[in-house]
């Protein structure tokens, strides 16, 4: 799962334009910058003495998130070593690219290369912007983040639309794995087009920290 993971952070953090993730022993650890997320640390092991200290060096600017196959007690763990876990936990899901879906659009689509990313645009007939995503192409790997449709264009598959286009895109540049992070929400429509969960993201802050998992890297090195 260490591998896994490795691979995850390397793409999302290319999506979001950050540096290179260091590994301190146990974890990776991202700089964010942001007031009270300074660092986001990701372990690479769930073992528990491994959690107990990287959450005992932890402090009011640094996050920590586990993957791990059993999210709820992973969460008792965290909270029982003084920090607070979000309620919300996501997936790390994978899928084999040649056997992803690519509905045809309704729409037209627009798709930008710029070096290891690639954009899709979903445009409607006034030329507004009805979904967007990226992805990091590197190696074997392509790592989907930022999947959205504008809410006046939801429950007409374009999220589907935007993933299939990405997923060829990233076939013809020798990609062969799709990764991402799933929120809950978005879980249900990466399930559906045939993604498969391989562990729990459980993230935690120190309590009385600022900030909610859903601005940047809780989405930032994430997919959706």
């Amino acid at each position: 799962m260490d591998e896994l993971l490795r691979r995850w952070v390397e793409g999302g953090r290319l999506c979001r334009g950050l540096a290179p993730a260091i590994e301190y022993g146990d974890a990776l650890a991202v700089t964010l910058g942001l007031p009270g997320r300074e660092r986001e640390l990701f372990a690479l092991t769930d073992e528990s003495a491994v959690v107990d200290r990287l959450a005992a060096g932890t402090d009011q600017d640094v996050w920590l998130t586990v993957t791990t196959q059993d999210g709820d007690t992973m969460a008792r763990r965290l909270t029982d070593a003084g920090l607070e876990p979000f309620a919300e936990h996501r997936q790390l899901m994978s899928i084999d690219l040649e056997i992803h879906p690519r509905p045809s659009p309704a729409y037209a689509v627009e798709v930008e290369s710029r070096g290891p990313l690639e954009y899709v645009r979903i445009l409607a007939s006034d030329g507004e912007v009805a979904a967007h995503g990226m992805a990091a192409v590197v190696g074997g790997d392509a790592v989907m983040h930022d999947i959205q449709t504008d809410p006046a264009y939801r429950r007409r598959g374009l999220g589907s639309v935007v993933m299939g286009a990405l997923s060829r895109r990233a076939v013809e540049r020798g990609a062969s794995a799709g990764l991402l992070m799933a929120s809950a929400e978005g879980g249900y429509l990466y399930t559906k087009l045939g993604w498969l969960p391989e562990a729990t993201m459980v993230t935690a802050k120190r309590s009385g920290a600022a900030g909610a998992v859903g601005s940047d890297l809780g989405a930032v090195l994430a997919g959706g």
